[in-house]
């Protein structure tokens, strides 16, 4: 039955390609177990996922190059086409297939558990996480405008805030409005202004608050991450927390009650190099209020793009179907290339993202730093280059790059274009 099951899987595609993103979200590749029916529907979601429209002759060149002959694609795909009248019941196929590799799934995960009276723990504990691997999230159906309003209408006369998440900022919180599920929030900034401090605040202060944050760092090690927050939250220069020191003071008090603070905190730190697919993979399984990456271009992507931008414009589209499939906000990080050193004003503009893809069209709010002083490092330039809820802002804050800590002033920027920021936060013109 699995087996026509996915033949009428593929069948169906090859029909209408479109009816894709009705089982996009619940039938994976490896859940075939026809691992060259897998392979043809691995190649029709890689275009999928990049905007394109595979078919027939782009499926079979692109299977062809993974060990299977010309001929029995040819045939595997003459069998699925033949036994499909029409692409209507594609979710219900779907679904078979799905059944069906999760029962492959258990019984092959009960046949390889042993369980021994001196590791009983240890082995159930196994055979939960095995279990749980089985799991998918259920279909987000479509509401009609009536059930949108019942559900959400009465948020809005609650003191408290809507299911929003604060980055401890306020004056960038006034201009966001806060953090919405779905979202994808870009900070850019050259190397070396800051914004791996900057977020590692807002992580701090979003822990602080009872949230629960993933930190995919793919640049420091776990170590680092703890020291630069160990030395905002204590107050403890960074540089000294490194070298290892002598207390003075009141430090000794200081870094025991700011270690107990962290240990208490809901921050998950996952370091080194990972794909988007497997952060997803990581990310479905807690129970997360946002995410941070920092920082985007270091994120490996799942195939060879022909350039880096397009790879660079995949990823940012991964993202956002993260961010919305979780319903959480993804606050990523990126680089900026050099172009504002080229000006009078080094102020940068969106139009700067590195290697920037689709960034700008799938982020929900852009957000850039820069150096406001080349004699004074401390005072940065912070503005919302793009929001797409609300308002857009700039504001100053002092940086102690001692302690990895921003501090919000009530200073002005002027430009040379003559606007000037203001203490509440105003639209650019």
């Amino acid at each position: 039955m699995s087996d026509l099951a996915e033949q009428s899987v593929i069948g169906s595609l090859l029909m209408d390609i479109n009816a894709i993103h009705k089982i996009y979200d619940i039938l994976k590749p490896d859940m075939f177990r026809n691992p060259l029916l897998g392979e043809i529907y691995k190649e029709i979601v890689k275009n999928y996922d990049i905007g394109k429209v595979a078919n027939v002759v782009t499926i079979s060149q692109a299977v062809e190059c993974k060990l299977y002959s010309r001929e029995q694609i040819g045939q595997a795909i003459k069998e699925c086409i033949g036994l499909t009248i029409t692409s209507t019941e594609i979710v219900s196929y779907a679904e078979s297939v799905v059944r069906d590799y999760k029962a492959r799934t258990l019984k092959d995960i009960l046949s390889h558990t042993q369980i021994t009276a001196a590791d009983v723990e240890e082995s159930i504990t196994a055979l939960i996480q095995d279990l749980e691997l089985l799991k998918r999230n259920e279909k987000k159906k479509s509401l009609r405008m009536s059930a949108i309003v019942e559900a959400y209408q009465s948020q809005y006369f609650k003191e408290q805030d809507i299911d929003r998440l604060y980055t401890g900022f306020s004056k960038l919180d006034d201009i966001t409005g806060g953090l919405e599920g779905g979202d994808v929030i870009i900070i850019g900034a050259r190397p070396g202004i800051g914004k791996s401090a900057f977020v590692s605040q807002v992580i701090l202060e979003m822990a602080k608050a009872g949230k629960q944050v993933g930190f995919y760092n793919l640049e420091m090690s776990d170590k680092q991450v703890y020291e630069r927050l160990l030395s905002n939250q204590s107050g403890i220069g960074l540089n000294r927390i490194r070298r290892g020191f002598k207390f003075l003071g009141d430090e000794k008090e200081r870094f025991e009650k700011a270690n107990e603070v962290l240990r208490g905190l809901g921050i998950l730190i996952s370091s080194g190099t990972k794909s988007v697919s497997e952060i997803r993979n990581e990310c479905r399984h807690q129970e997360l209020d946002c995410i941070i990456i920092d920082y985007l271009q270091l994120i490996k992507a799942d195939v060879r793009y022909q350039s880096r931008t397009s790879e660079v414009g995949a990823i940012s589209k991964a993202i956002k179907s993260l961010a919305m499939e979780l319903n959480v906000p993804i606050i990523a990080l990126s680089q900026l290339n050099r172009t504002s050193e080229m000006r009078e004003t080094k102020e940068p503009t969106m139009g700067e993202l590195r290697e920037a893809g689709d960034i700008e069209q799938d982020a929900s709010i852009i957000i850039l730093l820069w150096n406001l002083d080349n004699e004074d490092k401390s005072r940065k330039g912070l503005k919302v280059d793009k929001n797409r809820q609300g308002e857009l802002g700039r504001i100053v804050y002092r940086f102690d790059g001692g302690e990895m800590r921003f501090v919000e002033t009530d200073e002005a920027i002027k430009d040379y274009s003559g606007f000037q920021s203001a203490k509440v936060p105003t639209p650019f013109d």
